[in-house]
């Protein structure tokens, strides 16, 4: 029997135990401590949740507050959280209204600061609440006196009928005390179970050498030359020589896994097709645009817009209408092609030239003057219809600029506007146009606050029976036009403005507290629009909470929250716990504008809404776009297995609603359905 394998074995021995002490020591002993730590600190966190609500649930039966302190003080004096954590309660003004240890109670605690710090104590935990966020701050020890380096944890909850302050006191190192010298205990039981393994093995291996080597001799007996095997291992014994006659199942892995690469070479590229081209006209799509200049330093986009567009659809109908976008796509990148640059059709009859490399500027008075008579004596040809259609083009040029996109859509209206051919952005006249509305804006919406004139109008939702199920609540301004005439501003008017000079969280509150209002005018369920934003801005959740305080629990069940699935959401934890505090109230939580931007369906499996909205651009064009019918539908059967109703938005034609309908949407909104008004039923 060939013994070079003992050897090995031996090697492989010596080189295993020292590894496995290794892994024990540095890094599965703390591991298993900070996992145990973790487990018992959520574990207390849970117990003071469960303290939480009892006390919430007590609030809202014991109306005397004496009687219902009273229990509270037996609840909590029962109550330890880790090895010696408590909790305590106290007021918005700083007064104690329990504490077990005095530690608080004998102090000021309302003017008592965090050591190291200028913070109130008592202002950081309001802060912490407000915000559902655990508060960290360093205190010291009764037995240590003078050493403020202990890190303590505060978990703080708010009822605002009572107006308590729930918070537990924590120190962190309680959670490890507990595991002082599992090191050792691991490292024991560890090496006892490594070495009853490696006898286990070493007795294995033994009786497998001899099956080993029998195969090594029958391989010989075939006369199957070492020199010419393959394996990618390179060892002489007999485990070396037996791999080899793996290498044709080897090869057979490797093909299988070089056809599975081409396969989702393939199927990514149809992807990418979708995600990047337009279907109409095969150019590239503004998703396409975005990704292409995204890392480059100059970039000059031209856009193209077809005038009166609306007007050719209307005369000769959308498939003419579509004839025509497809033939002015071809013609755009064949003049493309000719200056070096990218055609891409960016939305409707808007289309753009992109030009990454930055022709020189004196040729750019050729590019632009020959994209300005492009179609002037070119007629457009419909050949099924045997006929020709003559457009104008309106241009919008945005050169070297830091947002090339929006500058050249900004020329663009500008050019439109002034009824020119051409406009090439400037930051001059941007910041000009941005100063002259923002001071126009500002001032209008001041005297709509002051004047009460923020008003909310409700577009109504049916579901499948066609019957009223809730209204979207949807800001307007009350204002006067030249005649004197009642008119009502659209938000996409002034609302970015209102953002920008801090008038937007009046808006909100006018609009919150009058549809609160109307409430008590409808059966029906009221929904409001809230972003990101607005769950960060601490300001706007008190406000929010003010309202909430003046309505009962029957008018909150009626109450549902549209969270902009398409804003930027930095923190979904933070959203989660939104989503928790007010469900609690008996509030309802839908997800908006979905299915655009990141649509994060993990996130959604956890945050399970009641509602999601599918965002509009995906709904217009339904009946016609393949692409828009699919995406819906796989919302669709998503949303059905989470049991979560799905509402479309922008349901402005009967064809749209009737594709819709047989999609299985449970509850349609849109122009063709009702209009935004006044009205409540």
């Amino acid at each position: 029997m060939n013994t070079k394998i003992f050897v090995k074995i031996g090697w492989l021995f010596i080189l295993g135990l020292l590894s496995y002490l290794f892994f024990v020591v540095f890094l599965l002993s703390p591991k298993v401590n900070s996992y145990l730590s973790g487990i018992e600190l959520k574990t207390s966190k849970t117990q003071f949740e469960k303290v939480v609500n009892t006390i919430n649930a007590r609030a809202n039966i014991e109306e005397d507050k004496e009687e219902l302190l009273k229990e509270v003080t037996l609840l909590l004096n029962s109550i330890t959280l880790g090895k010696n954590g408590f909790i305590f309660i106290f007021d918005s003004s700083g007064k104690i209204i329990y504490d077990p240890t005095k530690e608080f109670s004998s102090k000021n605690f309302s003017t008592m600061k965090i050591p190291n710090s200028e913070n109130l104590l008592f202002e950081e935990m309001k802060k912490a609440s407000y915000v559902k966020k655990d508060l960290e701050y360093n205190w010291n020890k009764i037995f240590d006196p003078v050493n403020f380096t202990y890190t303590k944890i505060s978990w703080i909850e708010y009822n605002s009928k009572l107006d308590w302050y729930i918070a537990s006191n924590i120190y962190k190192d309680d959670f490890s005390s507990f595991v002082d010298g599992i090191n050792s205990l691991i490292l024991n039981i560890s090496m006892v179970l490594f070495l009853v393994l490696s006898v286990i093995g070493i007795f294995i291996t033994i009786k497998i050498i001899a099956p080993i080597n029998k195969m090594y001799e029958e391989v010989q007996k075939v006369n199957v030359s070492l020199n010419e095997l393959e394996s990618g291992i390179k060892s002489k014994d007999e485990i070396g020589f037996l791999a080899s006659q793996f290498n044709t199942l080897i090869d057979q892995v490797e093909n299988n896994r070089k056809n599975f690469e081409e396969q989702v070479q393939v199927k990514t590229k149809e992807i990418q097709d979708r995600l990047y081209f337009d279907e109409l006209t095969n150019l590239r799509n503004r998703t396409a645009l975005e990704d292409d200049i995204k890392d480059s330093d100059f970039v000059s986009i031209s856009l193209v817009d077809i005038d009166s567009f609306d007007d050719i659809n209307e005369l000769y109908g959308f498939s003419t209408g579509n004839l025509v976008l497809v033939e002015v796509a071809k013609i755009l990148n064949d003049f493309a092609l000719k200056y070096g640059v990218s055609a891409y059709r960016i939305y409707g009859n808007v289309y753009c030239l992109a030009d990454k490399k930055m022709m020189g500027f004196s040729r750019y008075d050729e590019f632009i003057s020959e994209l300005c008579k492009l179609f002037r004596n070119r007629p457009i040809q419909i050949e099924e219809l045997d006929i020709d259609i003559f457009i104008n083009v309106t241009l919008g040029i945005s050169i070297a600029q830091e947002d090339p996109i929006k500058t050249a859509g900004i020329a663009l209206k500008k050019a439109k506007k002034s009824n020119m051919k051409f406009f090439v952005y400037n930051n001059e006249i941007d910041t000009k146009e941005i100063i002259k509305k923002s001071i126009y804006w500002r001032e209008k919406i001041k005297i709509a606050i002051e004047e009460n004139n923020v008003v909310p109008f409700y577009q109504p939702i049916f579901n499948r029976n066609n019957e009223i199920v809730k209204y979207e609540t949807l800001m307007r301004i009350k204002d006067k036009n030249a005649q004197g005439e009642d008119i009502y501003l659209s938000p996409y008017l002034f609302l970015e403005v209102s953002i920008k000079t801090k008038q937007y969280l009046q808006l909100s509150n006018q609009i919150i507290s009058k549809a609160f209002t109307d409430l008590s005018r409808t059966q029906k369920q009221i929904s409001f629009n809230l972003s990101f934003k607005d769950i960060l801005d601490v300001d706007f959740i008190v406000s929010l909470d003010k309202n909430l305080d003046k309505i009962d629990f029957d008018d909150k069940e009626r109450v549902v929250f549209e969270i902009l699935e398409s804003d930027y959401i930095t923190d979904y934890s933070l959203l989660e716990d939104f989503i928790r505090k007010y469900r609690s109230q008996g509030i309802k939580i839908a997800i908006d504008d979905f299915g655009t931007g990141y649509s994060n369906f993990a996130h959604i499996l956890k945050i399970r809404p009641d509602y999601i909205k599918i965002d509009g651009s995906l709904i217009k064009n339904i009946n016609l776009d393949k692409n828009s019918f699919e995406m819906v539908k796989s919302l669709i059967d998503f949303s059905k297995a989470m049991n979560i109703k799905v509402i479309a938005e922008f349901v402005h034609s009967k064809e749209v609603y009737n594709t819709l309908y047989e999609l299985g949407i449970d509850e349609f909104q849109g122009f063709y359905l009702g209009e935004p008004s006044l009205n409540i039923e």
